[in-house]
């Protein structure tokens, strides 16, 4: 599933799984000062995860539209996941990225990267989560970006087919054998 960026360079935001987990997308207010793409993954609990893009250029508005995406996101499912570039040096004491993490747990988000994810050192991609656990978090230089890679390993309970399926055969009375 894609969100194209409407205008402007870049392809705007994707996301690819298995065709067995049963995904839908969620259409949510669409802020200025990012790009997402949100989704559902079924289940018992539904895990609702939003793909991130921010521009790097400050825009004062993002904390307030970010603020009203988590209000928005919150409201369908306690469980939430959000992942991607948010152009934030979370490593740094800078006033606005601060607030975007004073942010975090009002919606009870926990975020996750402690290490670099930037080839000059700065942890600009995030994975944030709120009634989900994350045992394994760690980076991969994958040699076509300068960002890494964050591998991960999600506990989900991935529902299960009813286990009805149709045999068909012959009898074999009736093959013809030469």
């Amino acid at each position: 599933m894609d969100k194209p960026r409407p205008e402007g360079q870049g392809s705007g935001v994707a996301a690819v799984h298995r065709k067995d987990i049963k995904t839908s997308t969620i259409s949510i207010h669409a802020a200025q000062s990012f790009e997402h793409i949100t989704f559902k993954l079924s289940g018992p609990t539904p895990l609702v995860t939003a793909i991130i893009y921010r521009p790097p250029k400050p825009n004062p508005s993002f904390v307030f539209d970010f603020s009203d995406f988590l209000t928005q996101l919150s409201a369908i499912s306690p469980s939430v996941l959000l992942l991607g570039d948010f152009n934030i040096h979370i490593n740094t004491n800078c006033k606005s990225d601060t607030e975007f993490l004073e942010v975090l747990p009002c919606f009870n988000l926990t975020q996750h990267v402690n290490f670099s994810t930037h080839s000059c050192g700065h942890i600009l991609d995030l994975v944030c989560s709120a009634g989900l656990t994350i045992p394994h978090l760690s980076s991969l230089n994958l040699n076509i970006s300068d960002h890494l890679a964050i591998i991960m390993d999600i506990n989900l309970p991935i529902p299960t087919t009813n286990g009805q399926f149709q045999l068909h055969f012959r009898k074999l009375s009736n093959l013809c054998c030469l």
